[in-house]
């Protein structure tokens, strides 16, 4: 489906909420530099350049997390990249007031848009666009520009409440995002292979038999604790892990793994081994066991060599690759083989590469690699498969289509 773009306007004038993803780490308070910050000040840099009048708007963290703070220090980073002045605007000051006062070129981030209760309610555009801060907003905009993939398949505020009252259009993250997932249009020819892990599971049984029903893929190998869901499918027990998995709601998505497993179980590579950590002290040790051995007494972090091996030769087999989610506990160095090697047979293949998820950043750089070594490095991760899976996602519905 092709979009219209910010750039078929014209901006001279006219005032342009943007909506971007500058959703970063935080340690110890600090606000940690990431490629949604750098990518999306790009954006904000060429707008301003066209003459826009540039309303960031953006989300950081969740309700009762350390990582859910104002984006003031977001605001540095977006002064820093573009090298223009960025007035930081806090709701509880009079935002319409100061985005009426702007002049052409000039730039305001707001604050995170969750401090607004009505943000991440699951409603319609037509309902969001009468929440009060939208409303506010709403008449004083020429132009919505949405440049986030990753916020796109939910259905907030910020995110799809601005239809009512101007032109939704893609901006320049959004539409590289776009082009390269042009590239996997139409079902799967043969060697087009999914490699999925990781640890957030919410839908992700949904959307990997979404992406194998649809044709997306051939194949899928799934690693992590996305494996580990599907070994316990069928009957594997875990041992000590047991009361982990409990906690993470395993129970309830068992059912439709096994519907999965029933359906599509000769497309799917699950972990043949696994490494346990041995506590030694004051450090750990990694052990490999095969899967059948479980179970353990000790956790389960990484997959074994032998899988690395199954998968990589899987990769090395495939025209294209899908990587989302690492297939271990990657940020200790005993438990980081298996992402590292994926990661690498990846990079080093000549395959249409998407690599996408939240962690993935943070893990190529651990792990020595850049974003040139793949075909593109995507900033979304479970939007990313949900597109991929063919479910619509709400914040690309509400975009203006080129005729």
């Amino acid at each position: 489906m092709q979009y219209k773009s910010a750039f078929d306007y014209k901006l001279e004038g006219k005032t342009v909420f943007l909506r971007a993803d500058l959703n970063s780490s935080v340690v110890e308070g600090r606000v940690v530099l990431s490629s949604r910050l750098r990518e999306h000040s790009k954006s904000v840099y060429a707008l301003s350049e066209e003459g826009a009048r540039v309303v960031v708007l953006s989300h950081q963290g969740r309700p009762g997390e350390d990582e859910f703070i104002e984006l003031k220090r977001h605001a540095d980073f977006i002064k820093k990249f573009t090298g223009k002045g960025v007035k930081f605007v806090k709701w509880d000051e009079d935002y319409a007031g100061a985005i009426k006062g702007m002049k052409d070129g000039e730039i305001i981030l707001l604050d995170n848009t969750r401090f607004q209760k009505e943000e991440q309610e699951d409603k319609t555009a037509k309902a969001h666009s009468k929440d009060e801060f939208i409303a506010k907003l709403g008449p004083l905009g020429g132009l919505f520009v949405q440049d986030a993939l990753s916020v796109c398949h939910r259905s907030h505020a910020s995110v799809v409440g601005f239809q009512p009252y101007m032109p939704c259009v893609v901006g320049p993250v959004l539409g590289r995002e776009m082009d390269a997932l042009s590239k996997l249009a139409g079902p799967a020819k043969k060697g087009r292979l999914v490699v999925l892990g990781g640890s957030k599971l919410t839908d992700s049984v949904k959307i990997l038999d979404g992406m194998l029903e649809n044709g997306m893929c051939n194949e899928a190998c799934i690693g992590g604790l996305f494996g580990e869901l599907f070994l316990k499918a069928k009957g594997t027990d875990f041992g000590r892990k047991e009361k982990f998995f409990e906690e993470k709601g395993f129970g309830r998505m068992l059912p439709q793994a096994k519907k999965i497993l029933e359906k599509h179980g000769s497309k799917i590579i699950l972990p043949q081994d696994l490494a346990l950590e041995i506590p030694n002290g004051a450090h750990s040790k990694r052990r490999e066991i095969k899967a059948q051995e479980l179970p353990s007494e000790f956790s389960t972090m990484d997959i074994g060599r032998e899988t690395t091996e199954v998968f990589k030769k899987k990769i090395r087999a495939s025209e294209v690759v899908v990587f989302n989610g690492p297939m271990g506990v990657y940020e200790k160095t005993r438990f980081s083989i298996g992402t590292k090697k994926i990661l690498e047979a990846i990079a080093f293949h000549r395959c249409f590469s998407i690599i996408g998820g939240g962690d993935t950043e943070r893990a190529l750089t651990s792990f020595g690699l850049v974003p040139q070594d793949f075909s593109h490095v995507s900033l979304a991760g479970k939007a990313l498969l949900e597109y991929l899976s063919g479910d619509p996602l709400p914040g690309l519905e509400i975009l203006e289509k080129k005729q």
